[in-house]
């Protein structure tokens, strides 16, 4: 075998159990979470809930926050345009829930080259309570979910409240990759992330914090030309001495019906993203594929029994922590599904390969350059001279 990958091939495995590891803590931790604070010391939450389009089971999504156990809280939903589908979905919830304050503001927001951010900053003009919380419209969350959000604010120095994301509900080949990369790979990273080396990576799926600190900071204005709207408010946060909380107790992501291209093209927009940021750091992702590193190791001498033996060990390895994973986040479908995950890590080690050789992502009809800390240029258009995005923060 090739000594020069033996090693990285072993590195990758051990630091798939690192993640394995980290989840499992984390996800134990969220468990036993737990939130009891009176309803009268509880403040009002604003949700923002950014809508484009009718994502899959976005009724049954967007109902599952009328059914939240919180005293206090107001539903915004944002929409731009009355052209939008998604605003016959939200006024249907609107009139079948009349016990919940539902608030739907119809925007045409073009203030920066994020068009969430856009779609959610008249949202956030018009919500009304002290707390604000940023919530994707293909998001369903237990009851409870608020209330153990909110729990982490017993502790003043929080300044953001931010959740693991699991995904729930496929039925089509596209939409298996993409939950089973969410749930095994990337729950698992931002675990090891958090807890291992003290980065918690915020998701955009779930964002609570105060108002008054975002106002502090430049509100969503803040973040309205960067792609990754979530890292850029969490690294704000943290430079403004505020702890950044990643609570173990997870919300769906739910993905039902997704074609393996749009599996695809997601996640090499998200490898271009997580480039601009980490920089030479994003090399360290190669280290968390142990299947794409062992087929190398099997492409240097494909005819090394002992190089396709460990390949094929790796891979078992590989797919026995994506079963438990998958347990661990309550996942009951056919085990034979787990025979998907070296298909989905080969697929993923192919994109990585990606962030090189573009730096062009599109993104709702548009094109961007992404630049430096995932700030985008719109394709042919001289980047004006703004504070940088450390500046910013």
């Amino acid at each position: 075998m090739n000594l020069l990958l033996e090693f990285p091939v072993a590195a990758s495995l051990a630091a798939c159990i690192l993640q394995f590891g980290s989840a499992w803590k984390a996800l134990g931790k969220g468990r036993r979470a737990v939130a009891t604070d009176a309803d009268g010391d509880l403040p009002g939450v604003s949700i923002l809930k950014p809508l484009k389009g009718v994502d899959d089971r976005l009724l049954d999504n967007l109902e599952s926050f009328c059914r939240l156990d919180y005293p206090r809280y107001e539903i915004v939903f944002c929409v731009q345009g009355t052209s939008d589908p998604a605003l016959r979905v939200a006024r249907r919830v609107k009139e079948t829930h009349p016990e919940r304050e539902i608030v739907i503001v119809v925007g045409d927001s073009q203030e920066g080259l994020n068009p969430k951010v856009n779609n959610m900053m008249p949202g956030y003009a018009a919500a009304r309570y002290p707390f604000v919380l940023i919530s994707d419209s293909n998001v369903a969350p237990a009851p409870g979910y608020l209330r153990e959000a909110m729990s982490h604010f017993r502790d003043p120095s929080v300044g953001l409240v931010s959740h693991l994301v699991r995904g729930t509900g496929a039925k089509t080949l596209g939409a298996r990759l993409e939950n089973q990369h969410l749930n095994t790979y990337i729950l698992p990273s931002i675990s090891l992330l958090d807890r291992m080396f003290g980065m918690p990576c915020v998701v955009g799926k779930s964002m609570l914090m105060r108002r008054a600190d975002l106002d502090a900071m430049g509100g969503l204005a803040s973040v309205k030309d960067y792609l990754a709207e979530d890292y850029v408010l969490g690294e704000m946060f943290r430079k403004a001495g505020k702890k950044v909380v990643i609570s173990g107790s997870p919300v769906d992501n739910v993905n039902v019906y997704r074609t393996p291209r749009q599996f695809l093209s997601r996640h090499a927009r998200w490898n271009r993203m997580r480039f601009s940021i980490a920089g030479a750091g994003y090399f360290a992702e190669l280290f968390t594929n142990p299947v794409g590193l062992s087929l190398l190791m099997v492409a240097a001498a494909p005819g090394d029994a002992e190089a396709w033996t460990v390949a094929c060990g790796i891979a078992a390895a590989k797919m026995g922590m994506d079963y438990g994973m998958q347990r661990m986040l309550g996942d009951r479908s056919s085990p034979g599904w787990v025979l998907l995950g070296p298909i989905r890590d080969v697929l993923a080690g192919g994109l990585w390969f990606s962030a090189f050789f573009s730096q062009n992502v599109e993104w709702r009809g548009r094109t961007f350059r992404v630049t430096r800390g995932s700030r985008l240029v719109p394709v042919g258009e001289a980047p004006e001279m703004e504070p940088t995005a450390e500046a910013a923060r």
